[in-house]
């Protein structure tokens, strides 16, 4: 079987690395894509485009792919051109967001306004019924992530990690006296190994930091209005390529600065996460391989592109 996570099998497709365009012309104008997108063969960007993108308007085949992870989805809202949220007007077309940031102001500390830049910007953004309430479903996709470019590994490391503590510092802090902390952190460390104590610092790594991110997002913006739809809950969904085991397996390297997190050594990341979640964030996490996912698309010559790319 080719390793379809190589740049020699990805330029293969290089005359055609995205295969419905007028996805674009479905997307605000004002978002800035990954620079990568639409010219490098390794994109996640156009990975997530190629998939999701090519059923943005089908909300059934939305439903069927993600009920595929276990997300069960009643409904899928469409969402209006020009709609506003918090302040940011949202110039997208059918049932999902790229580059979703949430309200103007970020509710979680963050610098900026754009979409796509200095903000905790979500790959692709649905708005459904679950469980019968308005639930916002962020997703985050992988494909080459460590495979061909370095993971970051440090970022509460330095000067800069000190500046991202002081921003999400706070928002874990009000959350924690609320009683509603997504995280099983410890209390102080009262007799017990302290390297087995996890903390805030152990999500410096790339992966463990977005989803830090994702879900303190997430959560600060439940209860909000979106156009007729009061957010009631949200669930998580962090989506990899199933040959890529430098994001699927934690290895002791990726955990160099995580202390608390090097007891976790050699098993799968999204075990891993899980585990970390308070008892009822469990359920609101949601994660899978995206590329199994493929043969259940029912176009025909979309299912042929993605399985000969990526499946």
């Amino acid at each position: 079987m080719p390793n379809k996570l190589s740049l020699e099998f990805q330029t293969g497709f290089s005359n055609r690395l995205i295969f419905d365009r007028a996805v674009f012309k479905r997307i605000d104008p004002s978002a800035k894509l990954h620079e990568h997108t639409e010219h490098h063969p390794l994109s996640s960007s156009a990975a997530c485009l190629n998939v999701i993108g090519s059923i943005s308007r089908e909300p059934a085949e939305l439903q069927k792919f993600l009920a595929s992870f276990g997300l069960e989805i009643e409904e899928v809202y469409e969402f209006q051109s020009g709609f506003d949220f918090g302040g940011l007007t949202y110039r997208d077309e059918g049932f999902v967001i790229f580059e979703w940031i949430g309200p103007k102001v970020s509710p979680i500390n963050e610098d900026g306004s754009n979409r796509g830049q200095m903000r905790t910007s979500v790959d692709a953004f649905l708005l459904g019924r679950v469980n019968g309430r308005a639930t916002q479903i962020l997703i985050e996709w992988k494909f080459t992530e460590g495979q061909n470019n370095s993971l970051a590994l440090g970022k509460f490391c330095g000067g800069q990690g000190v500046e991202r503590l002081s921003r999400y510092a706070p928002v874990l802090a009000h959350l924690r006296h609320q009683h509603d902390l997504s995280f099983d952190f410890e209390e102080e460390d009262r007799g017990r190994n302290s390297e087995l104590a996890v903390g805030l610092y152990d999500f410096s790594p790339d992966h463990m930091y977005q989803l830090l991110r994702m879900t303190l997002l997430a959560k600060m913006t439940t209860g909000m209005k979106l156009g007729d739809h009061t957010l009631e809950d949200y669930r998580i969904v962090h989506l990899t390529h199933s040959q890529n085991a430098a994001i699927n397996i934690l290895d002791s390297d990726y955990l160099k600065y995580s202390p608390g997190l090097q007891q976790f050594s050699g098993k799968p990341l999204h075990e891993v996460w899980r585990s970390l979640l308070s008892a009822k964030e469990k359920e609101k996490f949601v994660c899978g391989h995206w590329d199994n996912a493929i043969n259940i698309l029912k176009d025909g010559e979309l299912r042929a592109y993605l399985t000969e790319r990526y499946a």
